[in-house]
């Protein structure tokens, strides 16, 4: 059966059996998952094939932005990052191991408009977001009636966090050998306990494949004979939570992170992602791609790709563009037009600062675009994506919910996802009050 055909008959056992529409709450769902994340009342499912379609698709994406700077830049940083609005203090320390380059894996977050998916951003800093939902899976699969179900309709699932596991052994090898590494993950001072139960999660989640994550922040970490120690025990692989803009705000980060590199160089560390995959996870590549200034830039079928999987995206600046077949002032157009348009600031994350115009009254919708004007926003044309229902665990009434897909994608194209979903209508649903989450279940599509 296809996805749409297993999930309508999900729903229809949802609202005729309790405990179809309960199994999130009696399922042995972990309690450090459950402390971490709102949980949606029912799993979510998807075609195989496109799946696989898709995860080849945004880890083709990710190569082209990838090769950006070089592409229409000639590698020059400084102008890549001055075009997409990042300035001198923050391309300063974005250059500080401009020669490493993040692995080849991540997340893409996407919405689905009818059968097309479009891209929202990248999460390159360390694949780990929402990695955990395993535990979701895992837990559905050993509970009934579910298992029934999934036996019937041949459903199964990409365990993520099992091939996070591998790729950390192997990117650690060259600093730990032979032996398990020691890997960590580091926050801004105060970040670890204000994501506190995320990361709790994420490192039981490792536990079970036999991957010990320690925590820190960088106010904790110390040099001692040629390595980085975090309390009693030297570090192989950090995972850098940290961000640039963290450093800026609170410079006593400033030397650890030196420090951080200069081990990282002297090959007594592996510094998993490194400074650079800062540029990948900024929104405002996905202007670059957009912008027909550069279209000469991209292949056929790179453009292909491009123009159905990134939404018409720009860079909030003065001047003209196209907007379809039409050039136009943005400036004015994004007034006269905000019913249509979202903006963003580039580097945001959890949709922290996302406006959008059909939510705005225009008086403010006019005064935000005149402060934003030449900062780090983009401007990116409203996608309108598909809702999807759920049940109401106490009754079986059907509910309607936006939903985000997390697609992470690897060297062999899809490697797992999950969703996140917010009542619809809502503006973002990357985070916040009302988010909530559940794993995506695969089935043949036959």
């Amino acid at each position: 059966m296809t996805a749409d055909s297993v999930t309508s008959e999900y729903l229809r056992r949802c609202q005729a059996d309790e405990r179809f529409r309960s199994l999130m709450s009696t399922s042995r769902i972990p309690e450090s998952f459950k402390d971490a994340h709102g949980i949606l009342p029912r799993p979510f499912f998807a075609d195989r094939e496109a799946m696989d379609t898709l995860g080849a698709e945004v880890r083709d994406v990710f190569d082209i932005i990838v090769s950006l700077p070089e592409r229409l830049f000639g590698d020059d940083l400084g102008a890549y990052c001055a075009a997409i609005g990042i300035d001198e203090q923050r391309t300063e320390l974005i250059s500080r191991l401009r020669h490493v380059e993040p692995s080849r894996s991540g997340r893409a977050d996407l919405y689905r408009d009818g059968s097309d998916f479009k891209l929202l951003e990248f999460n390159v800093n360390t694949g780990l977001g929402g990695a955990d939902m395993v535990e979701v899976h895992r837990a559905l699969m050993a509970a009934e009636p579910f298992a029934g179900f999934a036996r019937e309709f041949g459903l199964d699932y990409t365990d993520t966090m099992a091939a996070r596991a591998d790729l950390l052994r192997d990117a650690a090898a060259p600093v730990s050998g032979g032996r398990e590494p020691v890997i960590a993950a580091v926050e801004a001072d105060g970040g670890i306990s204000a994501w506190s139960n995320g990361f709790r999660s994420i490192q039981l989640s490792l536990a079970r494949y036999g991957v010990r994550l320690v925590l820190g922040e960088l106010g904790q970490l110390k040099e001692k004979n040629g390595r980085v120690w975090l309390g009693d025990q030297p570090i192989d692989l950090m995972l850098r939570y940290f961000m640039v803009d963290q450093l800026i705000a609170d410079p006593s980060g400033r030397p650890v992170y030196e420090m951080i590199c200069r081990v990282h160089d002297q090959g007594r560390l592996v510094l998993h992602t490194p400074p650079r995959s800062h540029l990948y996870n900024d929104k405002a590549t996905l202007a670059l791609l957009s912008d027909h200034r550069y279209r000469d830039s991209f292949s056929g079928a790179e453009q292909e790709l491009i123009d159905r999987m990134v939404p018409w995206t720009r860079l909030l600046q003065e001047g003209r563009t196209r907007f379809d077949d039409e050039r136009v002032d943005l400036m004015s157009f994004s007034v006269d037009h905000q019913q249509e348009l979202i903006l963003k600031p580039g580097a945001g994350f959890a949709g922290i600062g996302v406006v959008a115009g059909w939510e705005t009254e225009k008086r403010e919708w006019e005064e935000l675009l005149r402060r934003s004007v030449g900062g780090p926003f983009i401007i990116q044309r409203r996608v309108d994506a598909t809702p999807e229902f759920i049940a109401d665990p106490a009754d079986g009434r059907l509910e309607e919910v936006l939903p985000a897909w997390g697609v992470f994608f690897s060297e062999n194209g899809y490697d797992g996802g999950f969703i996140r979903a917010a009542p619809y209508p809502k503006t973002s649903v990357t985070g916040g009050p009302g988010t909530r989450r559940s794993g995506l279940f695969t089935c043949n599509g036959q």
